[in-house]
């Protein structure tokens, strides 16, 4: 074989190596308000300048479709996830693809599984515990023939414009017809050589754009405001990435931290990482589930009947700065 005949094989092979390549994909939903973090019970600001805090914020994202590597086209297996301000990292599997061009998904829960008219619908006593069709609290569920809210919201907005928000409101938005879907072109971060994080703001303030918090009160329905809500997603830019997108801030510090799972336990693994202190496992909420003491440039931490779940491991100094993390599945 000649050197061209070489160099073209070559060229194939390694082209058909990266198209099989598989990455664990996360997609993290951070909840934003005017740019910044979403806090809850905290006096914020809309998009008109009045004040208004938020005691909840949830909905329900489904159907969800990435478009990789030039235009491929691939459905994810799960149809439906919830999304919480404090749980809003969704795992969507070891998936083959290399690079994330654009997600798309819908918010709600697609009308086959949302009332009693769906095709694949089942009454919500029928869902395990923690499923994300199951109960909830603040509730999703509007019964049998209203089926799921696409999204709940409530707080209070400031009636007389002192800055103090005091007039409760509340909107579910409920309805088939109420069903957003979006498309949003993306930059995934790749945190590991088969892991990628898909990190997207969801704007909360630009999500209530139309609606006076102050007088809307309590609005469970499917028209009116609760269809102007539901309509933003599609016309508004809900759903945004910053532009420092695929930028990995600790990529700096030398070393790789990556995850497995066997049937017992789950395992973290270091390897190349200078002046490491401390490795914690860290739930959804923040909260610290194991954590150890370490010395070495590399190795293991493995830990038992570890719950079902996403997490974050994090490995730091001695100041507890932060050196490496990475989202990871049990």
């Amino acid at each position: 074989m000649n050197m061209k005949g070489i160099y073209f094989l070559g060229l194939v092979l390694s082209t058909a190596f990266g198209l099989n390549a598989q990455k664990n994909v996360f997609v993290q939903l951070s909840p934003k308000v005017e740019g910044n973090d979403l806090q809850l019970a905290t006096t914020l600001t809309d998009v008109y300048g009045n004040a208004f805090n938020v005691s909840y914020f949830d909905y329900y994202l489904s159907n969800v479709q990435l478009v990789h590597d030039g235009g491929q086209i691939m459905t994810l297996d799960q149809q439906v996830y919830l999304i919480e301000p404090l749980n809003n990292t969704i795992y969507l599997g070891y998936l083959g693809v290399n690079q994330v061009e654009e997600i798309r998904f819908g918010v709600g829960v697609p009308a086959s599984l949302n009332t009693i008219s769906g095709a694949d619908a089942i009454d919500i006593t029928a869902y395990p515990d923690g499923d994300p069709l199951s109960y909830q609290d603040p509730s999703m569920h509007w019964g049998w023939t209203s089926g799921y809210s696409c999204m709940i919201v409530g707080g209070n907005g400031d009636s007389n414009g002192d800055g103090t928000p005091d007039a409760m409101f509340e909107i579910h938005s409920l309805g088939n017809q109420n069903y957003a879907n979006v498309s949003l072109p993306v930059i995934g971060t790749e945190i590991y050589t088969d892991q990628l994080d898909i990190h997207i703001n969801c704007n909360l303030d630009v999500w209530l754009n139309g609606v006076d918090l102050a007088t809307v009160g309590v609005l469970h329905g499917t028209s009116g405001d609760n269809t102007v809500v539901m309509n933003n997603p599609e016309t508004r830019p809900v759903f945004t990435q910053d532009q420092t997108a695929g930028v990995v801030t600790t990529e700096k510090i030398p070393g790789k931290i990556w995850f497995y799972n066997s049937a017992s336990l789950f395992t973290a693994q270091w390897e190349g990482i200078k002046n490491a202190s401390t490795i914690s496992i860290i739930d959804v909420q923040g909260r610290i589930i194991a954590s150890k003491s370490i010395n070495s440039l590399n190795g293991i931490f493995e830990l038992a009947d570890l719950a079902s779940g996403t997490y974050k491991v994090s490995l730091t100094d001695s100041e507890n700065k932060v050196l490496k993390m990475i989202n990871a599945v049990r």
